[in-house]
């Protein structure tokens, strides 16, 4: 879990993004776990206390949006003075 996560700050919080980090974390659980696809991953996961990857990603991306902007590093600035727009990138 903890390296399909790594950077996950960076993803956004789009849930089409960690779908397949997600995919390969259910297959994981579905193996350790022995059941079939039938079983529903979001009562599996709450009996193992496993969180969704887009939860995770969510929770990260909203932590980074705080503290980044008081680094002493690049990411500060990039989070200080946002694209105005796509186009000009």
């Amino acid at each position: 879990m903890h390296i399909g996560c790594y950077g996950v700050e960076t993803f956004g919080m789009s849930e089409t993004r960690v779908k397949p980090i997600q995919a390969e974390i259910e297959k994981a659980i579905r193996l350790f776990t022995n059941v079939g696809k039938s079983a529903a991953m979001e009562r599996v996961r709450a009996d193992l206390g496993i969180k969704s990857v887009f939860l995770k990603t969510s929770t990260a991306r909203e932590r980074a949006y705080h503290k980044w902007p008081r680094l002493k590093t690049w990411i500060a600035y990039l989070i200080k003075s946002p694209i105005k727009a796509r186009m000009a990138t």
